[in-house]
């Protein structure tokens, strides 16, 4: 099972080839309006892999800005998060391999970051990278 159709549904444990440590990958959308987004962290690296739009975000307790052609890189407990969204977000992100006893999915250090924000489309930022 060489090709995982990401687009109907996330890589995972039960459908990637049986020698792939990765914990999980798929595609993500967040739109400039309407969309929501929740600070969380996992007990795996986790990469984001940007191929569309434009976004200010946290990871490992630093805010950048991202953009098409980025790779977001998070090592395992440091929190992630969506701040701002400029342009629609859209790629693609995969969970490195799991440590024996970690959990997967979603984790949240509090019941208010598990609730997640909402999202508005913010104007662009005057030092948003070209």
């Amino acid at each position: 099972m060489p090709v995982i159709r990401t687009a109907n549904r996330e890589m995972e444990a039960g459908n990637r080839p049986e020698w792939s440590s990765v914990t999980s990958a798929g595609m993500f959308r967040i739109p400039a309006e309407g969309g929501r987004f929740d600070c969380h962290y996992h007990d795996c690296d986790e990469y984001w892999l940007i191929f569309r739009g434009k976004a200010r975000v946290l990871s490992e307790g630093r805010v950048y800005y991202v953009k098409a052609g980025d790779i977001l890189c998070t090592k395992a407990g440091d929190e992630h998060d969506v701040l701002e969204v400029y342009e629609d977000l859209e790629g693609f992100w995969f969970e490195d391999a799991t440590p024996p006893g970690g959990r997967t999915c979603h984790l949240h250090r509090d019941e208010e970051k598990a609730k997640g924000h909402a999202m508005t489309r913010a104007p662009l930022p005057g030092d948003f990278p070209a």
